[in-house]
């Protein structure tokens, strides 16, 4: 995850009006401006295996050393506050981090946002309620989780939202038991 600016990096809420009538496009990163719970680095605490992690972008980066390395998972987790301090004690010891990574990382975040959004029903809400829009992470530092600098990232933060919308909207839609 892309450590945030709030100097440099800006939020926008866009609707496309024509006749295809598109979803609306929401741009989120900073912390300071709206929709700043979607990051990984908004300060929402995740419980998460009977530890609580500061932020999700904690547990993200825990995640990478868990299973191998629990002693580093745990540095991560109690070394600051910071969210980007998670990240760079991470990078610091990228040599120890699961060699499988980058095929499962996507599907960390999954999990990982999934535990935060169901413990914190106010940003639950705020996700439910961007409808169908479009959610895209506006870092121009990281073109895998965010759109980059070139605005042709992955986005594949803005993708994990929309999936997990979609999962929130049917676990509501079940009847419960």
């Amino acid at each position: 995850m892309s450590p945030q600016s709030s100097n440099t990096q800006s939020h926008k809420l866009s609707s496309t009006e024509n006749s295809n009538k598109k979803p609306r496009t929401i741009y989120f990163y900073s912390r300071r401006k709206a929709y700043a719970s979607f990051s990984n680095f908004s300060r929402h605490p995740v419980d998460y295996g009977g530890k609580t992690y500061p932020t999700s972008e904690h547990l993200f980066h825990a995640f990478k050393f868990m299973e191998e390395h629990p002693d580093i998972a745990e540095h991560i987790r109690t070394y600051s506050d910071s969210p980007r301090d998670a990240l760079l004690q991470a990078r610091r010891h990228k040599a120890e981090q699961r060699k499988d990574w980058f095929d499962v990382n996507v599907e960390v975040m999954d999990t990982v946002i999934y535990a935060k959004f169901s413990q914190h029903e106010d940003i639950k809400q705020e996700l439910l309620d961007t409808s169908d829009a479009k959610l895209v992470e506006d870092s121009k530092v990281d073109s895998f989780w965010g759109i980059g600098a070139n605005k042709q990232g992955r986005n594949e933060l803005g993708k994990a939202l929309m999936r997990l919308r979609a999962r929130f909207r049917q676990e509501q839609e079940q009847p419960q038991a």
